[in-house]
Order: structure tokens, then sequence, then C-alpha cells
């Protein structure tokens, strides 16, 4: 793998040029495969580097994992009559649909990394270290929470053509030393390099994702061992920022250049559009007989008769009877060409804090779960977190897990699927997807239970009603090119994170 690796993750001349001259706009994000008369590794600077870093990182979480957990965790359903992720709203996801992942992360962001530390050690600079590290620490979490086992301790060693697959738990456990290492030796007044997150170039907002990405890594970790001492030194550093932490306000309206999933999903030059609604899980959860959220409106668009309705998952819905056999039924998600990509959310630090207080402090984990929501809110652009916290209140852990995922609806699908796994909320309800939809005919909406999950229509034949898929399989090209790869495990098999102190959550 790691020659692979190297070659690829050498950026081309010309890639790196549009980049770095055009920093003002996310132009040509994408072009930075390896190309023969690409410039040697000695040549390169890192301030060509991190941002195409970020943006193979951008890419990735905002465009693939997005969709996968998404559709996972039921804030997407398949549009009526198109196939294209028909599969993942099963909970079925291949070894293939694992590879541009994969690929995009190994081969472009972190081989990419490996040049910035080496040159940033070399060149004495500490502010840059930093960056690599967190954004070094942020890819192989994607990479663990997806797929559970994966190289990180001989992934860029490039004399092993088979390295071996770390635990999740010992990759956390690295990459949350990684960060520790890099906060200690950085010192104000340290520089950092040219940056798609932080334009200004500040050293602080640097350390500031350092603490963030830190807390959510501790925060998984304890669920594994118990790190609690750690979770309390960062929240109380205050270190952490107060607004999210995101690339933005560089997008525009033209192929290369706009947010990912808008490329995919909306845009004229994408290869997959209009695939992507609401699911019933989450807007029969945000809109009740009795209350509807501010949010579902910043979150998705009415559908032809302006309401909001969920689709099924399971099935797309082609053997449905009217009203619902037409696209004009269905919410599509608000998604502009100019959406943040947001990579760690203000109401994401809250909610950890608030976890970190459940069995500590009522009082405490009482005004971070208000926190949360008053910055998931703000977010989302809309008012009423005061209102909604009064239908809301917090009463512990469940409450957390819950309005957790109606917040990371509006952040990122892999985050939500990430966290509905680790803290088993929602739970399912006890009606099944069959029961709502018989495969033909008419669909009986009034029969979903808000704020749980359902099995969908169809499932995937190895996990069992009431299941969530646990993992995404070893991607393909990693096995294929991996003698050491291990077996395949089971999509019953958690996440170290899922699987408690003891092994038995």
């Amino acid at each position: 793998m790691k020659k692979i690796v190297n070659k690829l993750s050498t950026l081309s001349l010309s890639g790196l040029l549009a980049i770095t001259l055009c920093f003002s706009g996310c132009k040509d994000y994408l072009d930075i495969n390896y190309d023969p008369n690409s410039p040697a590794e000695e040549n390169l600077k890192t301030d060509m580097i991190i941002p195409a870093v970020e943006m193979n990182i951008a890419s990735t979480y905002a465009y693939a994992l997005n969709v996968l957990g998404g559709y996972n965790v039921q804030y997407y359903a398949q549009q009526f009559g198109t196939p294209n992720y028909l599969s993942y709203s099963q909970f079925n996801v291949s070894a293939e649909n694992g590879d541009a992942v994969y690929r995009q992360l190994y081969q472009r962001a972190l081989g990419n990394l490996n040049t910035v530390k080496k040159k940033a050690a070399e060149e004495g600079k500490n502010g840059v270290l930093l960056q690599a590290a967190v954004l070094r620490a942020y890819a192989f979490q994607l990479l663990v929470d997806a797929f559970g086992e994966v190289p990180y301790s001989e992934a860029f060693d490039v004399s092993n053509l088979a390295p071996k697959y770390d635990e999740g738990q010992d990759i956390y456990k690295g990459i949350i030393q990684e960060i520790d290492d890099a906060l200690a030796q950085v010192k104000s007044g340290d520089a950092v390099t040219t940056s798609f997150i932080f334009p200004g170039k500040s050293l602080d907002d640097w350390i500031g994702f350092a603490y963030a990405e830190k807390l959510k890594l501790l925060s998984r970790y304890n669920s594994y061992e118990d790190v609690s001492s750690q979770i309390q030194a960062v929240i109380e550093s205050g270190k952490l920022p107060e607004s999210d932490i995101q690339i933005a306000d560089c997008w525009a309206d033209a192929s290369g250049q706009a947010n990912p999933f808008y490329s995919e999903e909306r845009s004229t030059w994408g290869l997959v559009t209009h695939n992507v609604i609401g699911n019933l899980a989450l807007i029969g959860s945000l809109q009740t007989a009795t209350y509807t959220d501010p949010r579902l409106a910043a979150w998705f668009l009415p559908n032809k008769e302006g309401n909001f309705q969920g689709s099924i998952s399971g099935d797309n819905l082609s053997g449905a009877s009217a009203p619902f056999k037409t696209t004009d039924a269905w919410c599509e998600l608000v998604l502009e060409y100019n959406t943040p990509v947001i990579l760690i959310s203000r109401a994401e630090i809250e909610f950890f804090i608030a976890e970190y207080y459940v069995e500590r402090d009522a009082a405490k984990a009482k005004a971070a779960y208000e926190a949360a929501i008053t910055a998931s809110f703000a977010t989302a652009g809309v008012d009423g977190a005061a209102a909604h916290i009064a239908q809301k209140p917090y009463v512990g852990i469940e409450t957390i897990g819950i309005e957790k995922w109606k917040a990371l609806a509006g952040i990122n699908g892999f985050e939500g699927y990430t966290e509905a796994r680790r803290l088993g909320f929602p739970k399912f309800g006890t009606t099944l997807g069959e029961e709502i939809y018989s495969g033909s005919g008419p669909v009986d909406f009034t029969k979903y239970q808000a704020e749980h999950l359902y099995t969908p229509y169809k499932y995937y034949a190895e996990l069992e009603p009431n299941m969530l898929l646990q993992r995404f399989p070893y991607p393909e090209i990693s096995k294929a090119r991996n003698s050491n790869a291990p077996n395949r495990k089971s999509p019953k098999d958690k996440i170290f994170w899922g699987k408690g102190k003891d092994g038995n959550k």
C-alpha cells in the first residue's frame, strides 16, 4: 500500500497553483491527482499542501461519508423511482462503497500530511506541525469510525507494502498523543500556514481546533476506557472554540468550486442529482402534531403541496399508490453551492460537555445541553431555541442522544450516524418499516413513532430487525493490495467505542 500512497500523495503542480493562487475560492480542489511531471517532494511548500489536504477531507466528509452515514442513521431516504443510494437506505454498504473514502483520506490527505510533517519538522515550524497533527487526527478518526481497524502504525513505512491493521482504540490513543505532542511544542508567536479553515492564519484558532478534536476523541474513547480526567482538563482549559469550525466563504457556483455535496446532489454538472430526500424518522421527529422544530425549514424544502413529508428507508416507493408515487410528494434538502462544510460545530462541543457532566453535575449537564441546542439553532440561522428547550427539557443521557441526533442532521450525516451507534439513541421503536409500507399501495406514516429509528422496509440480510449497521466493510482496494488485511468482520460487530468499557455494551 505504501508505494501507492506515496506516489499519489504528490500533488500536481497545476492543482497546487490553482489552490495557492486562487485562494479566494475553493477552486480546482480535486485537481490534486498524481502527475508524473509533478515537482519533487523537496520542492513542495506546506502552504501548497495544507489547503489541498483540507479540500480532500472536506470532499470525503461532506459528500461520501455524509451520504453513507445519513442514510444509515435515517436522516435521508431515497427519492421516488431513483436507485442510486437505495442499498444505503437498506443499511447495506459494500466493500466497494468504501473505496473512495479510503483512497481519498489515505492517498491524498494523510499521504500529503506526511510530507507536511517532515518539512515542518525540518524547518522548525511548530505551528504547521500542529496543523498537520490536527488534520491527521481528524482523517484517522473518520477512518476508524467508518471501518473500525485500519493501517496506522505501519501505514507510511515505504519498505512495508502490507502494513498491519491497528485496532481502533490504539489508533485513537495514538492520534490523541499526536495532538498532545504538537500542543506541547507550539508556543506563542509560532506561524501557521495558508488554510481554508482559518484563512486568517491564526495559531489560536488551530489550538482551538486541536482542543475540540481532542474533546471528541476523548469522549468517544471514554466509552471504552476511563479518560474522564483528560476530558475535564480539556473542558476547563479555556481553549475550546466559541464558534463552528468550518470551511465557508470560499465556494463558487461552478464545477470543482462548490460545496462537495451540492456538486454531486444538486448541481447541473454532478453525476448524481436529486436522489436524497428527507427521511420519515427525522422529519417525523422535527414535526409532530403539537410542535414543529424551526430547524426543519432550515434543513428541508417543503414538497410541492407546501408540506414537510419524509419518505421511508429501504425502498424508493416505485410500487406506492398516489399521492406517494411522485417526486413531488417529498422534501429535498436545503443545499446551496456555498453551504459551509462544518467540521466540528459548537453544538457538538456543548453536547460532549453535557455528556461528561451527566453523572457528575446535573446543573452543568443541563446548562451545556441547553447551550448545545442554542448553538444548533444559531448554526441553522433560526430563532426558537428557548421554546425548543421548554419542549425538550434536559432529563439525562437519552435527551442528549436524541437532541444530538437532530442537531447533527444539519451538520453531517456521518457524525450523526457515529454518535447514534455510540450513544444508542435514538432507539428503535416498536413499529417496523414493513408495517408502514408493504411494498405496494398506500404508505401509513401515522404508524411512525417520533424520536425513534425504525427497521427499513427492506434491510440487509445479515442484520436483524431493530439493528443499525455497526461498521462499513473493509474497502476493496485495501484488501486487494494488502496481504495483512484482516478477515471480514460482521456488520453487527461494533466499533470499539460502541462496546462499552466491559466490551459488552
